[in-house]
């Protein structure tokens, strides 16, 4: 079974880049859902959205 995550990349008042990982996302969260959720997360920060990546990881065997 694939493991899901994300990872929201943001920028601070001053200009530095950060990113902020998000494991064991559901499975059947819709793109839409991930982004909202990303900017609702930022949205309680003073930083500022920039972009949320789905990351899927799968065993091949």
């Amino acid at each position: 079974m694939a493991k899901i995550s994300i990872e929201i990349d943001t920028t601070n008042n001053y200009g530095k880049k950060n990113t902020t990982n998000v494991s064991y996302v559901n499975p059947q969260a819709t793109n839409d859902k991930l982004r909202q959720f990303a900017q609702m997360l930022v949205a309680l920060t003073n930083d500022t959205y920039e972009r949320v990546t789905k990351i899927t990881k799968e065993s091949v065997i």
